[in-house]
C-alpha cells in the first residue's frame, strides 16, 4: 500500500518533535550473534556425516573385512524477501518538513523485512510455506534431537536445561527461550541460591547477556508460546545451540552484500510517486544434527 495523505500528514506538524517513538518492538539477540555465510549459487550444498565404517577385531591371517562410511548431501535453498515502498512525491516534496517522509518509510519498511526473517528463523516451514526457508523448530523436528518435558508439558527445570546442553556435541555457544521461559529460570537460581544468574560479556559484540553454567542465554519473543503438548494448550520451546560456520547453525546470504539492499526503482507508471524496493536473499543451514536441541513442552511461557 503507497503511502498515503493521512498519514503523511501526522509526519508535518508544526511543533512535532523530529522522529518516530518505535513501538513496535522485538526482543531477539540472536540476529547479533549468528554468523552469516555467502553463497554464489541459488542454494548453498554441503555434505553430512551419515553412517561411520567401524574396524574390527581380527584373528591372524583373518580376512580383513572391507566397509565403507556413508554421507549424505543436504541443500538449502535461498529464499527472498521483499517489499516495495511507494511514497507519493507531492507528499514528500511538501510534508517533509520535520520528518523525512521517504527516508522513514524506507527505515520502518526495512525493520518491516527483518521481522519477517527473525520469525522465520523460528518458526519457518517450507511445507507450510514453500517460498520460506525452515526455522529452528522445523529443523530440529528433522533431525529428532528434541526431548518432551512431559506428555502433558511441565515446568522448566534445572535438571531439563542440563540434558538440554548434553544433546548438543560439544558444548552449545547459545541457549534460547521466551521472556516467560526465562523468568521462571531466574525464580530456579533464587531457589537454589548462589549464582543468580549475573551478565556475562560476549566478545566480539560488545554486549552482556545473561548466562546458564556459563551459557549466554538469548531472550526470542518470535518462539510460539501456543503449542499444545498432551492436554496443555500453551507451551513452548527451550533450544541450545552451536553457531558457527563449521559444524553448526549459521546464516545464509546471496549476492554482493549480506543483509537488506535497497534499490531506488524510480517514479511509478501510473502514479505521481517515487517506488523504493527492499530486498534479502538469505537462507539457514544446520551442519551437524547436534549443532541443535531443543525442549518442547515448557509450560513457562
Amino acid at each position: 500500500m503507497p503511502l498515503m495523505r493521512d498519514i503523511a500528514e501526522t509526519l508535518s506538524q508544526e511543533d512535532m518533535v523530529r522522529g518516530v517513538i518505535e513501538e513496535i518492538v522485538h526482543k531477539d539477540d540472536l540476529m547479533a550473534l549468528m554468523p552469516f555465510s555467502r553463497t554464489d549459487g541459488k542454494a548453498y550444498v554441503y555434505v553430512r556425516e551419515k553412517t561411520n565404517s567401524e574396524g574390527s577385531f581380527l584373528d591372524v591371517n583373518e580376512v580383513v573385512p572391507e566397509g565403507a562410511s556413508e554421507v549424505e548431501e543436504v541443500v538449502t535453498k535461498l529464499r527472498i524477501i521483499a517489499g516495495d515502498v511507494d511514497v507519493d512525491k507531492f507528499l514528500n516534496e511538501t510534508m517533509s518538513d520535520t520528518n523525512q517522509q521517504l527516508a522513514i518509510q524506507i527505515a520502518m519498511k526495512a525493520k518491516g523485512l527483518a521481522t519477517t526473517f527473525r520469525r522465520a528463523l523460528i518458526q519457518g516451514d517450507s511445507a507450510v510455506n514453500p517460498k520460506s526457508f525452515d526455522g529452528l523448530n522445523k529443523l530440529v523436528n528433522d533431525t529428532g534431537n528434541y526431548f518432551e518435558a512431559g506428555p502433558n508439558g511441565s515446568a522448566l527445570s534445572l535438571a531439563a536445561l542440563d540434558e538440554l546442553i548434553d544433546m548438543v556435541n560439544g558444548r552449545p555457544d547459545a541457549l534460547m527461550m521466551r521472556p516467560g521461559t526465562f523468568r521462571a529460570l531466574k525464580t530456579l537460581w533464587r531457589a537454589a541460591g548462589g549464582n543468580t544468574g549475573g551478565m556475562l560479556q560476549i566478545d566480539n559484540f560488545g554486549l552482556s547477556v545473561p548466562a546458564h553454567d556459563g551459557i549466554p542465554i538469548i531472550i526470542n519473543e518470535f518462539i510460539p508460546g501456543n503449542v499444545a503438548q498432551g492436554s496443555t494448550a500453551n507451551t513452548c520451546s527451550v533450544y541450545a545451540l552451536r553457531l558457527n560456520e563449521v559444524d553448526g547453525v549459521h546464516g545464509l546470504f546471496g549476492g554482493e552484500s549480506a543483509g537488506i539492499r535497497i534499490e531506488d526503482i524510480g517514479t511509478v507508471q501510473n502514479k505521481d510517486a517515487t517506488r523504493t524496493r527492499l530486498k534479502w536473499y538469505c537462507g539457514l543451514a544446520l551442519k551437524a544434527t547436534k549443532s541443535l536441541a531443543a525442549i518442547r513442552g515448557v509450560t513457562n511461557v
